[in-house]
């Protein structure tokens, strides 16, 4: 890598109390307009952000990009963005989930979930379960006569143009398809309505205690599976609240006087609340930011900075062909030679779509020496062929990439990484002088990249 610069909603009304966390002076990575952040946050983030990248991504690389977004979300903070309704009800919503991870055994919570499935399907399945579309208008159950005559000629007329073919979703505010419910739950005006319907038919416009509908059978089954009803189950205990049955009772009760102190929480709220607030810093600075690079840009960025771009282990560019004879692979191969390495896999299939006559497989890549047992034996020459093979004849084609990349698009997604932080140097680098960012070098030195914490 290039070194291009240093730097529930269940409950949710209970879950308001923010989490402090004092960290110890040793632990403080850097300041950001005199705002602290502890070393824990950087672990964090390299744990959960670079998706797996840990083993190619420096520390330095990383903390970049983790200071980078930490200033967004600082300047956001500063416009009064975090204030804002909408912003404090994501916070909201977002704590409550994670208190629900912490407060609740989820074991237990299973083994309820799959009881009440038990004891449910049986009573709930007699008479079957619908899943419907409707179309309504809601009435009040002492709405004047006048909004009653209103209500049911506007439902005549979508009535009227469902029969002469209109689409029932463009007049339903539900799902296309519809949801799943157990016929012995639905209001008796709704069991009525659809006795007489076959699949895919709909009902004439009828009232009931919530007003005019017109609803569509759209598939029927005697029960639902486990998977499909566990979402309804789960939904049905969130709202027991703190009666919910798999609760954990003493640390709900430490929750309640205040005394539940959970690092865990208070770092995945900081993640994600600084996460958001960075995307509404990105839209508000679109016009300032790096566009996306041309693959002509990727390639001089490359040239340029390729002695950065090594691997530790030798890697393959090219193919490996599985098919009937070494006639059927010399075909194949003859027709890749022609085309573009990025190419050939869509060229294969249309080779093989052309000739419904050859019977053959192929997976093109970038494989690194010791990740694909074909490559290793007849690329590298080391290790053995699996055992069970499908087709007869196996060969590799392709060139043998020692001493590193030869094409930007051999590692396009860490160019593209790099060209990145390159073109947003300026912004970064301006938002430090704004903030006055001191960065603890001692500190940063003990990271762990990988956030084993």
């Amino acid at each position: 890598m290039i070194k291009l610069i240093r730097q529930l909603l269940w409950l949710s009304w209970l879950f308001i109390p923010c989490f402090s966390f004092a960290a110890e002076r040793s632990d403080i990575l850097l300041r950001i307009g005199g705002q602290t952040v502890a070393k824990q946050e950087f672990e964090f983030y390299c744990k959960h952000s670079l998706a797996g990248k840990c083993q190619t991504e420096s520390v330095n690389e990383a903390f970049d990009d983790f200071l980078f977004r930490k200033l967004k979300a600082a300047d956001m903070r500063q416009s009064g963005c975090d204030t804002l309704p909408a912003f404090r009800q994501y916070c909201k919503v977002m704590r409550g989930e994670l208190l629900k991870n912490v407060l609740l055994d989820k074991e237990q919570e299973e083994r309820i979930c799959r009881d009440l499935y038990r004891q449910s399907v049986e009573r709930l399945s007699k008479s079957g379960w619908v899943k419907i579309e409707q179309i309504t208008i809601l009435l009040s159950q002492h709405a004047p006569k006048a909004d009653e005559r209103a209500a049911r000629n506007r439902m005549d007329s979508i009535y009227a143009k469902l029969k002469s073919g209109a689409d029932f979703t463009s007049f339903s505010c539900q799902p296309e398809g519809g949801t799943w419910i157990p016929v012995v739950e639905l209001l008796q005006e709704f069991a009525n309505g659809l006795a007489s319907l076959s699949k895919n038919e709909f009902s004439e416009p009828f009232f009931s205690p919530l007003g005019v509908h017109i609803i569509r059978l759209t598939d029927t089954k005697p029960c639902i599976s486990y998977e499909e009803a566990r979402p309804y189950l789960l939904a049905y205990m969130e709202h027991l609240g703190a009666d919910h049955p798999a609760l954990k009772h003493d640390l709900f009760t430490q929750w309640r006087e205040g005394a539940l102190h959970n690092d865990a929480i208070r770092l995945c709220m900081t993640d994600a609340e600084d996460k958001l607030l960075a995307s509404f810093w990105d839209k508000l600075h679109s016009s300032s930011l790096p566009r996306e690079a041309t693959p002509q840009e990727l390639e001089q960025f490359f040239l340029q900075n390729k002695k950065y771009y090594t691997w530790e282990f030798p890697h393959f560019r090219g193919a490996v062909i599985q098919c009937a004879n070494k006639k059927t692979a010399s075909r194949i191969k003859k027709y890749l030679k022609k085309q573009p390495f990025a190419q050939w896999e869509e060229s294969f299939r249309n080779l093989v779509k052309a000739d419904s006559t050859m019977n053959a497989t192929m997976e093109a890549g970038l494989f690194q020496i010791g990740k694909n047992a074909y490559v290793d034996k007849l690329a590298f020459k080391c290790g053995s062929l699996p055992k069970e093979k499908k087709y007869p004849y196996i060969c590799v084609f392709g060139k043998k990439l020692k001493k590193g990349p030869e094409e930007y698009s051999d590692v396009r997604e860490e160019v593209e990484i790099d060209y990145r932080r390159e073109q947003e140097r300026g912004l970064l680098t301006s938002l430090m002088q704004h903030f006055g960012v001191e960065i603890e070098q001692d500190v940063l030195k003990t990271v762990n990249c990988c956030g084993s914490n």
